[in-house]
C-alpha cells in the first residue's frame, strides 16, 4: 500500500484520491490477510496528537491517515504540497455502508449516549436495506477488553467507533488485534447525525467549507475546541519555516 504521505504538524497524511483509498480499503477487506485502522484526521486530532504522545502513537498506528476536513487541506497548500482531495469521515461511513450493504457486509457501531447507535443502526437499515448488522453498543458500556472481546465475537467486516477523539483512536490501537480482517474506524459524532438528533450542515455550509463555522454558531459549546484550529495554523507555519531553514 506504498503511496505519497505528507507530514502535518507530525502526523503523516495520506495523499490519495478517493477512489484509489476506496479501492485499497475494498482490496484488503476481501482478501482477508489482515485488519485495516483508518483515522479520520483534523486539526483538533492532529493538535490532540502534538499534547499527547500516547495520542499520537495511536495515531500512527494506522494503516490511513485521510484528510478529514478543509483545515488539513489548507495546511498541505501552505506547505506547498496540496493533498489531493479531501475524504469527509461522515461520507466516508455512508459510502461504507453502501459497499456494506451490496457486498453483505456486517458492520458494527459502537459508541455514543445510550439508544443513539441503535437509532443510527436502524436508520442505516432504512437507507441501505441489505444492510447485516453485527451489533450495537452505546460508549458507556465500558472501553475495556471484556467489551473488545464482545463486539469482537460478532466478526464485524467494519467497525465504526464513536468514542470521539482521542478515546476512539486509542481503543482501535489497544484492541485492533482482536478483529483480524476488519476495517476499523473512529467516526466521532457520526452516529448522532446519522440518528438524526444532531443536524449535519446544510449544504450552503458545505460547499463553501465552512461547516465548522456552521457547528460553531449551532453549537457554541464548541467553542473552547474551535480555538485548536489558530493553534494548528500557527504550527503549520511553524513547520514551514523549518522546512525552508534547516538546521
Amino acid at each position: 500500500m506504498a503511496h505519497e504521505k505528507l507530514n502535518v504538524v507530525g502526523i503523516p497524511i495520506d495523499n490519495l484520491k478517493r477512489e484509489k483509498f476506496l479501492n485499497l480499503v475494498y482490496q484488503e477487506l476481501e482478501q482477508k490477510q489482515k485488519n485495516i485502522f483508518i483515522v479520520t484526521a483534523n486539526p483538533e486530532i492532529i493538535m490532540n496528537a502534538k499534547k499527547s504522545s500516547s495520542y499520537r502513537e495511536a495515531l500512527l498506528q494506522a494503516d490511513f491517515i485521510i484528510p478529514d476536513g478543509t483545515g488539513i487541506i489548507k495546511a498541505s497548500n501552505i506547505l506547498g504540497r496540496p493533498l489531493q482531495e479531501k475524504i469527509t469521515g461522515y461520507d466516508l461511513v455512508h459510502t461504507f455502508l453502501s459497499y456494506a450493504s451490496e457486498n453483505r457486509k456486517s458492520v458494527y457501531f459502537y459508541g455514543a449516549k445510550e439508544g443513539i447507535a441503535v437509532e443510527a443502526i436502524n436508520k442505516a437499515k432504512e437507507l441501505y436495506p441489505n444492510l447485516q448488522v453485527a451489533g450495537t453498543k452505546n460508549g458507556y458500556a465500558g472501553l475495556g477488553k471484556e467489551v473488545a472481546e464482545e463486539i469482537a465475537s460478532a466478526k464485524p467486516d467494519f467497525v465504526f467507533v464513536g468514542l470521539g477523539a482521542p478515546l476512539q483512536e486509542k481503543w482501535i490501537a489497544s484492541y485492533r488485534h482482536l478483529f483480524p480482517h476488519s476495517v476499523l474506524m473512529g467516526v466521532g459524532g457520526s452516529f448522532d447525525v446519522l440518528s438524526g438528533n444532531v443536524k449535519r450542515a446544510p449544504q450552503f455550509w458545505l460547499n463553501r467549507n465552512l461547516e465548522w463555522f456552521h457547528r460553531l454558531i449551532t453549537q457554541p459549546t464548541r467553542g473552547k475546541r474551535m480555538l485548536k484550529l489558530p493553534m494548528f495554523v500557527a504550527e503549520v507555519y511553524k513547520q514551514k519555516l523549518k522546512t525552508r531553514n534547516p538546521r
